[in-house]
């Protein structure tokens, strides 16, 4: 009669180390909001022994259970409205191939809408019982365990203290789905600097090869991130990467057309030009003119407010 409370309470564990990956809070977090003391939550966490009966009889395990349901966490919202485009169909490719196993390299410059791009396909796929896309966004002083951190709480693995626990736990949960996931990291060129970040994320994908596809996006620096220095040459790391390159650019003038028409459709013909020409720019490497993603949007955005003041 006693094995049932037993086998719930560790399903409960195992969901609270799941749920503190998602949301990002500690024991002592969850327990300010949950109405539990520390000391407790600490316990049955590391399956400790409680001290009353009560506890022993699963009620913690209960309570938690009803706490993680109440407050669930969030899902990602989507960015705003996704225009199609030839480069939104070149992304779309790339994170095809690394959604198989692959690994590959995603760049280009400003206004191309990588990021929006990458951030609308992982809340997307954030909705899904087994995201196909664990999208993780680069900073300079990124250390091996923050990114095994931010991993884990886009595949909901469960929550470990130590770096390399973290990172057993990552491997299990991938190795326990259906399919592969692509694992990307945006703004990857900040990482220049942390070699020890780099090599944890090479190991990462080398352990769950063909399980986890790896896409490293960002600007154009992105090409330099793993070339030779300070005694590291990065051979590993360049013969996976360049499996798949792709280098976008934003919409085209037509394709931007749309977008201004589908965003502000009062808009007439000759304010459509205007935005579009003021959002133009060229291509240093190709010298090839498109439009920036990011200033056509500000442009509509500065349209919708003067014509809401127009109105009030």
């Amino acid at each position: 009669m006693m094995a049932a409370p037993t086998a719930s309470r560790e399903d409960v564990r195992q969901a609270l180390r799941i749920y503190m990956s998602r949301t990002g809070w500690s024991l002592a977090e969850i327990a300010g909001r949950s109405g539990y003391a520390h000391q407790t939550l600490k316990q049955f966490a590391s399956g400790g022994k409680f001290g009353t009966a009560a506890e022993e009889n699963g009620l913690t395990a209960a309570r938690l259970s009803a706490f993680m349901a109440e407050n669930a966490a969030p899902l990602p919202e989507l960015p705003g409205r996704l225009y199609e485009t030839e480069a939104t169909r070149q992304m779309d490719s790339m994170l095809d191939h690394a959604r198989a196993g692959g690994w590959g390299t995603l760049y280009g410059p400003a206004g191309a809408q990588k990021t929006f791009l990458l951030e609308y396909r992982a809340a997307e796929a954030a909705r899904d019982g087994e995201p196909a896309v664990c999208l993780v966004g680069a900073e300079p002083d990124l250390s091996p365990r923050g990114l095994l951190a931010r991993i884990a709480m886009g595949l909901a693995a469960p929550y470990a203290c130590q770096t390399d626990a973290l990172r057993q736990a990552v491997i299990y949960t991938v190795r326990l789905r259906k399919a592969p996931v692509a694992l990307v990291i945006d703004e990857a060129q900040l990482l220049y600097n942390r070699i020890d970040t780099l090599e944890t994320l090479r190991r990462l994908g080398d352990a769950l090869r063909r399980r986890l596809g790896i896409l490293v996006a960002g600007n154009e620096q992105v090409t330099k991130l793993f070339e030779p220095r300070r005694r590291n040459y990065f051979e590993q790391w360049r013969s996976r990467i360049e499996q798949e390159k792709a280098r976008v650019l934003g919409p085209t003038a037509a394709e931007a057309r749309q977008m201004v028409a589908g965003e502000i459709p009062q808009a007439n013909a000759s304010q459509i030009e205007a935005a579009i020409e003021d959002s133009t720019v060229s291509d240093p490497l190709s010298e090839k003119k498109y439009v920036n993603a990011r200033r056509l949007f500000n442009t509509i955005e500065a349209f919708q407010r003067g014509r809401n003041r127009k109105l009030n």
